[in-house]
């Protein structure tokens, strides 16, 4: 099933599951696999560069024009990727973050950690435990503080102690 075979007409809860360019199978084929959620959600796989092709859900590779599309969903399931989570948090949109510990790197159950304590986003650590945490998505997002993304402008300051 592609992303082309997706129904928009009906009233489901429509998730996007982001991986990133990388792609994060377990996650992926833990949420295709999960039919159950079929009655309450519609749900679409990004699977970046992953080697799971989902059998269930629609899905799509990678997507340029991904902000562009970005209203087309009630929720987003991210992977804990910097760049994902504050794109997502900065077009206010409610997000659950499942750290892909299938890395060799740990920054991604860092950032988690740090966006869970910040009530930013909810947080999955488990991929195992996310078919649950996707029935409890509206409660878990429901008081996030709003985020409000601050803007670097120190190069002025940083250059004018150089040059002085």
């Amino acid at each position: 099933m592609t992303l082309s075979s997706l129904d928009a007409s009906n009233n489901k809860t429509r998730i996007l599951v982001i991986t990133g360019t990388t792609g994060f199978d377990s996650l992926v084929k833990k949420i295709d696999e999960s039919r159950d959620l079929e009655s309450r959600y519609e749900i679409t796989l990004q699977t970046g560069e992953g080697s799971y092709q989902p059998q269930y859900k629609p899905w799509f590779d990678f997507d340029k024009s991904l902000k562009d599309k970005l209203a087309d969903y009630d929720f987003f399931i991210t992977h804990a990727g910097a760049g994902t989570i504050f794109m997502l948090l900065e077009h206010k949109k409610r997000v659950l973050v499942v750290p892909n510990t299938d890395r060799a790197d740990k920054h991604q159950i860092e950032l988690a950690n740090y966006v869970k304590s910040q009530r930013l986003c909810a947080v999955c650590e488990r991929v195992q435990d996310v078919e649950a945490a996707i029935l409890a998505i509206d409660a878990n997002t429901q008081h996030l503080q709003p985020y409000a993304k601050v803007e670097f402008n120190a190069v002025r300051d940083v250059l004018r102690y150089i040059y002085e």
